[in-house]
């Protein structure tokens, strides 16, 4: 009796041990692209838009573009010095992935519903260390962890050598039943109200794991 324990005990270990290395591969290969969207040079200040005229009883009756496109000439050469400077921006990532709750099962199955989903029951609350050197994006960012600075806001007081650009996290990945569709919490944040939460729903296309849309569920 107790060998037909351990076998299934390490079965069980053993199918798990095996989910939670897809999800972690998974994850890994949607960040890239996940990055692409969520982070933004914010040394990059954006022209200012066109100023609205109003008529002597306040309707908005025009805009003015006088010096746009000066604005946006600038804001191009800004962005183009920018793209080949030597500075390294380094993004805060919290150190482990966080536990999704069941809306976001409920928001997975609402978004793919032409799908008629059904959810994987395998997923667990446990957490995972996130492995920095599998954290492949843009040449220009670097990645710590954020236990290695100052605690809340203070992140935003304190001179670096580097340039600090953001702080992101990543959460646990619920997938439908074949594995082919999945849901994710992240977000990226450039301040103390300077920053967004979002959900990421992600599907599986020609054999690649792609994003299919991000929702802001939080902005400040």
């Amino acid at each position: 009796m107790l060998l037909i324990l351990l076998i299934l005990f390490f079965f069980s270990y053993e199918e798990k041990h095996s989910d939670l290395e897809f999800e972690k591969s998974v994850a890994y290969e949607i960040f890239p692209a996940l990055m692409d969207s969520l982070h933004f040079d914010y040394r990059l200040k954006p022209p200012p838009p066109p100023k609205p005229i109003f008529n002597e009883i306040g309707e908005l009756v025009g805009v003015d573009t006088t010096g746009i496109g000066k604005a946006l000439a600038d804001y191009e050469k800004r962005k183009s010095e920018l793209r080949v400077d030597a500075i390294k921006m380094v993004i805060a990532i919290r150190d482990s992935v966080y536990s999704l709750d069941g809306k976001e099962r409920i928001q997975l199955i609402k978004h793919f519903a032409d799908e008629n989903l059904e959810l994987d029951t395998t997923y667990s609350t446990a957490l995972y260390k996130i492995e920095l050197d599998k954290l492949n994006a843009s040449e220009k960012l670097d990645f710590k962890y954020l236990s290695e600075f100052p605690l809340g806001s203070n992140i935003w007081n304190k001179e670096y050598d580097f340039h600090l650009s953001g702080t992101t996290s990543l959460s646990r990945i619920q997938f439908d039943s074949t594995k082919s569709f999945g849901i994710l919490n992240s977000g990226m944040s450039c301040g103390r109200f300077c920053g967004n939460g979002v959900r990421v729903f992600i599907r599986i296309e020609d054999g690649k794991w792609i994003i299919d849309e991000i929702i802001v569920t939080e902005i400040s």
